[in-house]
């Protein structure tokens, strides 16, 4: 055990760790995701989301190339059952795809959407 507190007597506490911690982004080719101050920037440029639109792009992108159905985001998002999404995911993704452009988002017809940004 002495050992062992020697090799880690001198060692970064976890307060050394954490406060060096910067916080995650997602960078994707004219788009960058900075998750712990909820902001989107495309091209340079902050663009204004809604929390929900900022968490389902937040969603979509963290699992790139997956086909995520509408009531997997309405699930993960809304923290709701999805028998209610409705229109809801189909409107947001819209408003999203509005604001950051098309490029991001595609729609797989009759399964959901993939981030292919």
């Amino acid at each position: 055990m002495n050992k062992v507190l020697a090799a880690v007597e001198g060692e970064p506490t976890m307060e050394h760790i954490s406060s060096s911690y910067n916080p995650p982004i997602l960078i994707f080719p004219n788009l960058e995701i900075r998750i712990n101050e909820q902001t989107v920037y495309h091209n340079g440029i902050p663009v204004p989301l809604t929390n929900h639109e900022f968490f389902t792009l937040l969603y979509l992108a963290s699992h790139p190339s997956w086909v995520l159905s509408q009531s997997m985001i309405y699930e993960e998002v809304w923290k709701a059952p999805p028998e209610h999404c409705g229109a809801a995911v189909t409107n947001v993704i819209s408003q999203i795809r509005r604001k950051i452009g098309d490029g991001y988002i595609e729609t797989v017809v009759g399964s959901g959407y993939k981030f292919v940004g």
